[in-house]
């Protein structure tokens, strides 16, 4: 058992170490995790170095953060420290936005939620480990459904559970997915779910789920990959998704295309991301994977698309990063509506979520990951 100091030590993993396994899927307990799921396995060693960025990768740096260059695109107005207590710490969040100025951190290896005001304070904890009613496993993203509920996705026990804003006992449905990463509430009893579904041909990553009637009314966005080399991509599963208005923002993580589809699944546009870092090509079936560095991993050198984000004046925001040994290093690109890109900065600190016109970063200069830099994008509209 981890106690909060080697917590604390450790929490600076990103790149979740153990959620790949050399080309085979990782396993936890009949669930498949992706690298994207950026989770800390205590099988890693925190001792093992970082390998130096190879030369040939002009966006690299000898240092996982620039800094400088993060200063001359934002503008820090707050830094922002969340408050612990004995029931809540943060260790490896996964952010969510609350619409209402709250905070949803979903701790995976706590096997908790943890609600936050926009204030650092703490205003709730949601579960706690176990397999009951309102426990959690590997609890991966906590969402806001329309009625002010919350939506929690166990990919371990591949279920969700759904905690009423009115306070009454949660309610747990087993995911129709069973690598659930998480609900997008669409109105309606209707759910987007994201997560991978092997069919006949190629694996779907989003789903429309009905949660009244308990059926699947859709599944879309496939993964993208030759048939030789799928069993290098089912390795990486990690997909996202952001709702704007009537619309869906979608990818999966190693695809260098941002998707837009309507609430029904249907595909609207495909928008080619400009990407900091080259994506990195699977090898086929067979195939020994390039190793750039000697002593360094060949799967560091795949980039990842973490998340997208929908500013106030339209513009998008997508968050990729590439692993470094048991750490990361992430780049940041803004790009229009129509796939032009606005900023392009590599080796950024992480950015944890996106509201308002502000930017909530982790705090590179503390060990602590309860401390976040609150900034504004210089190029972004004036507050």
């Amino acid at each position: 058992m981890l106690t909060p100091e080697n917590r604390r030590n450790r929490q600076k993993t990103r790149s979740c170490c153990a959620a790949r396994h050399k080309g085979e899927p990782y396993t936890i307990p009949g669930q498949v995790l992706g690298l994207l799921l950026v989770l800390v396995a205590s099988a890693c060693d925190t001792a093992d170095t970082d390998p130096p960025p190879p030369a040939s990768d002009p966006a690299a740096s000898s240092e996982l953060v620039d800094m400088a260059a993060f200063n001359e695109a934002f503008e820090v107005v707050l830094e922002l420290e969340l408050e612990e207590t004995d029931q809540a710490m943060t260790v490896q969040p996964m952010v969510t936005l609350g619409g209402d100025g709250t905070f949803l951190l979903a701790e995976p290896m706590e096997g908790q939620v943890n609600v936050y005001g926009s204030d650092g304070r703490l205003q709730r904890v949601v579960g706690g480990r176990g397999q009951g009613p309102g426990e959690f496993r590997l609890p991966l993203t906590a969402h806001r459904t329309l009625d002010g509920g919350i939506v929690v996705a166990d990919l371990q026990l591949a279920r969700l559970t759904f905690f009423p804003a009115s306070g009454e006992d949660p309610e747990i449905v087993m995911s129709p997915i069973t690598t659930v990463q998480g609900a997008l509430d669409l109105g309606e009893d209707r759910y987007l779910l994201t997560g991978m579904l092997q069919s006949e041909g190629a694996p779907t990553l989003l789903h429309i789920w009905n949660r009244r009637t308990g059926d699947l009314e859709r599944s879309f966005l496939p993964m993208g990959v030759p048939e030789e080399s799928l069993g290098y991509a089912l390795t990486f599963q990690g997909t996202f998704a952001a709702l704007e208005a009537d619309t869906i923002w979608a990818g999966w993580a190693l695809s260098d295309t941002l998707y837009k589809f309507s609430r029904q699944g249907d595909r609207l546009k495909e928008i080619p991301l400009p990407m900091v870092r080259p994506m990195g090509t699977l090898p086929r079936a067979g195939e020994t994977v390039p190793d750039a560095d000697a002593g360094a991993d060949p799967f560091d050198r795949f980039t990842q698309v973490v998340r997208v984000s929908v500013l106030d004046d339209g513009n998008l925001v997508v968050t990729s990063m590439q692993s470094r040994g048991t750490d990361a290093v992430w780049d940041l690109l803004i790009i229009d509506r129509t796939g032009q890109q606005l900023l392009g900065a590599p080796n950024m600190p992480q950015l944890l979520a996106v509201e308002q016109g502000l930017f909530y970063f982790d705090d590179p200069a503390s060990v602590l990951p309860n401390r976040w830099l609150v900034a504004r994008w210089k190029g972004g509209l004036e507050p």
